[in-house]
């Protein structure tokens, strides 16, 4: 009985043993400059760190400059600077060089590390932000005047997609005549197909009862690039094409193709202190000298994490615009605008 005890304990630790040396071998391996080697699982390689997770500590964080080689044995997720994602199990055959092993269908592949952005980057969680803003002025006595001012934007970002929604509502009476009134709305989707070029489509659509405008409206393609894109500061330009179209009060209702130039601005220069500028041009195909232009420039500055005040200057110009109708028009607004 003894005899059949002890061969049960023996088998029991042969095989603890054994799971541990299997387990170790399926581990991450990570070797770093001094001869140091770390096993686990590579969670993550981003901003210039890899993120070990371990059984018998915290996530070790390693500076990336510090290791020689890695060795992953569950594929991992690597995200190119360029923005192509490829995904498979790691190592490395020489310093300065990662390898992928075949998967979905395609042979190994070798990747210089400085193509390399980040590996298995966590889940961004996508939502929309934006904001709302509204202002209002009224003066009786002398002057009897009356104005309202409402708008918003919203945008939702993905790693490969963008939609963006804009809106602006004017209105104005002074001694009980109607003075202005206007609205003013776009809405694009883009997709991106590198991390900075993308294509997309929009729609911008107006109206405006002193310009003679009942409904305008812009629709097309176009691909654009992104320049910039961080927390301080964001740069895009766009070309395209599109569809132009104007229902008029008084003129005569016309459509044709145009050609579509945009670009879009917008700079944090501290907590309470932000910038944003977006211009676009219509150029008419078949009649060059016959373009619209349309400039939104805006300065806000924080009260509060959700509250800010806005002024925002909008220039719209038209080279040929409808009889009786001035080619320029020019808006001041100062706005309270909530974010979210």
């Amino acid at each position: 009985m003894a005899r059949l005890l002890r061969r049960i304990i023996l088998a029991a630790g042969a095989m603890t043993i054994a799971a541990f040396h299997a387990h170790a071998a399926l581990a991450d391996e990570v070797v770093l400059e001094n001869g140091n080697v770390i096993t686990g699982t590579v969670t993550k390689l981003e901003n210039g760190s890899v993120t070990v997770s371990t059984s018998f500590s915290d996530p070790v964080v390693i500076q990336a400059s510090k290791i020689v080689k890695i060795t992953t044995d569950a594929p991992v997720e690597v995200h190119l600077i360029g923005g192509e994602v490829m995904k498979g199990s790691l190592s490395t055959p020489e310093p300065g060089r990662v390898m992928l092993a075949p998967a979905d269908g395609r042979g190994a592949v070798a990747i210089s590390w400085d193509r390399v952005e980040s590996v298995n980057p966590p889940a961004t969680k996508v939502k929309w932000t934006g904001n709302v803003s509204i202002g209002a002025s009224a003066q009786s006595g002398n002057t009897d005047r009356t104005s309202v001012s409402v708008g918003g934007e919203a945008a939702k970002r993905s790693e490969i997609d963008r939609a963006t929604f804009r809106l602006l509502y004017n209105y104005a009476e002074e001694a009980g005549e109607l003075t202005a009134r206007n609205v003013h709305g776009a809405l694009k989707y883009d997709y991106f197909f590198t991390k900075r070029f993308y294509g997309y489509v929009g729609v911008e659509m107006s109206s405006d009862k002193f310009k003679d405008i009942r409904f305008r409206n812009v629709v097309g393609p176009g691909v654009g690039y992104q320049i910039w894109e961080d927390k301080v500061k964001s740069l895009l330009v766009e070309l395209g094409a599109a569809y132009f179209s104007e229902d008029l009060y008084v003129g005569t209702d016309d459509s044709w193709a145009t050609a579509r130039a945009a670009a879009s601005l917008k700079w944090k220069f501290s907590d309470s202190l932000a910038f944003s500028d977006n211009l676009a041009l219509f150029n008419r195909f078949d009649d060059p000298a016959d373009y619209q232009l349309r400039n939104e420039a805006a300065i806000s500055t924080a009260l509060s994490a959700a509250w800010a005040m806005k002024l925002s200057n909008i220039i719209e110009y038209d080279s040929e615009p409808s009889a009786n109708v001035e080619s320029t028009d020019t808006y001041w607004i100062l706005a309270l605008q909530y974010l979210f």
